[in-house]
């Protein structure tokens, strides 16, 4: 039964309470009729920084006692071994349905089961919070001791052994793999760009998630778990090749011509400047690259870090093309404010638009003046009610490379900045 958030669409909030985490079939049980709001957050603030892990915040009207995981009368616990069916780490999975197309907008997994009893016990409500399979790379370390689901005589998920192996020389995609097949990460959640870039041999002895983060570095791409819940990992290439980067997939204005949104923030600040690289790969030598006229104006800001790149001149070229995007701060949309029950049209993109989708933006100035950019998809958040009947779809923005500058075409650093493939 779906949640009435909304005349057009059907949320429905499942948790899968009879499956074991990572199993190959999960079997969903369907909560969407107990749901007063939800709130989802994913991404990360920026360009320049890493992916954070994915975040659900849901609560469920408690009045009959059934999410209490200490109520032994429950019909979500487990009589047979004696146990509350709604343990941390199972899979939740949030779907919002329009127009016959249905849409997941995250999966992830249970982290805690607060009771909260309210006004005397007339009132009782659960606000679970779930947070997607970064929460499982950032609790994995890599050891001695190998670990596989469900195989007797391996440690248990949720302990702290985990992962030893060495790896030889391969692409940064394969290590990928290769690092999500020995914690067991089901195939079917991922997407699996293809890499460019060689990594070094290494015995790991790191935490996963590092491990993952080195590759995305190593690679000048992107690692990120994506709305459906798979492990997404991007090539350097992905956003000059692939069609939702490269091409316009919803403009947003202020003027009526286009999509509505409510509120526009555009930013201009050194927080997006870094003109001083020193990057190093493991064992090699140290690759340095400034922009002399940025530090003129802006003072040093510097950035250093060691990858797990095969030879110099890949660091070389990565720091090459971050310098090219990081240099000069330019005038850009930073964020956008949507409320998609403003206009049906909206519904598509709010549910089905993803991190790294190239949208445009248009704004009208109260003097009549105009500015436009195409912009990437950094960050997505929901915040939705039932009991208001309310939605804000919020995305962080960031400037689209491919809006290059090119020589008395554009103004530097208004909206536009060199682009580097």
């Amino acid at each position: 039964m779906s949640a009435s958030f909304d005349s057009d669409v059907d949320i429905t909030v499942e948790i899968a309470l009879d499956s074991e985490p990572f199993a190959s079939s999960q079997s969903f049980t369907d909560i969407s009729s107990y749901v007063r709001f939800f709130d989802i957050s994913r991404g990360r603030s920026n360009e320049f920084g890493s992916f954070n892990a994915g975040i659900l915040s849901f609560t469920v009207s408690n009045q009959d006692n059934r999410f209490n995981p200490a109520n032994t009368s429950s019909p979500y616990y487990d009589s047979v071994n004696s146990r509350t069916k709604l343990q941390p780490l199972k899979q939740v999975r949030v779907k919002a349905t329009y127009d016959s197309s249905t849409y997941t907008i995250f999966r992830g997994f249970l982290e805690a089961v607060p009771v909260v009893f309210v006004a005397e016990g007339a009132d009782s409500i659960v606000t679970f919070q779930a947070i997607d399979a970064f929460r499982l790379f950032q609790n994995q370390s890599f050891q001695s001791v190998g670990w596989r689901i469900g195989r007797a005589g391996f440690s248990e998920l949720g302990q702290s052994t985990r992962l030893g192996y060495n790896d030889s020389q391969e692409l940064s995609s394969a290590r990928v793999s290769r690092i999500l097949n020995s914690m067991g990460f089901p195939s079917a959640l991922r997407s699996i760009d293809t890499g460019t870039k060689q990594v070094i041999t290494q015995g790991l002895t790191t935490n996963v998630l590092t491990g993952l983060r080195e590759c995305e570095t190593a690679e000048n791409g992107q690692f990120f778990i994506d709305r459906e819940g798979k492990a997404t990992f991007r090539n350097r290439a992905y956003k000059f090749t692939n069609t939702k980067s490269t091409t316009v997939q919803a403009t947003f204005d202020n003027s009526g011509s286009n999509l509505p949104y409510t509120d526009v923030q555009l930013g201009f600040d050194d927080n997006e400047v870094i003109n001083n690289y020193s990057w190093t790969r493991s064992g090699g030598t140290t690759q340095f690259i400034a922009d002399s006229d940025s530090i003129q104006r802006f003072t040093p800001i510097n950035s250093s870090e060691t990858t797990i790149n095969i030879n110099d001149a890949d660091v070389a070229g990565i720091i090459q093309q971050k310098l090219s995007e990081t240099a000069i701060p330019i005038i850009r949309i930073d964020s956008l404010t949507i409320n998609p029950r403003q206009n049906t049209s909206i519904w598509e993109h709010a549910l089905g638009r993803d991190l790294g989708d190239r949208i445009k933006v248009n704004i009208t100035n109260p003097d009549s003046s105009t500015f436009s950019d195409e912009l990437f998809i950094e960050s997505v958040s929901h915040s939705v009610s039932a009991s208001t009947q309310s939605w804000q779809w919020i995305m962080t923005l960031s400037p689209a490379s491919s809006s290059s500058w090119v020589l008395g075409q554009a103004q530097l650093g208004i909206g536009t900045r060199f682009a580097y493939a």
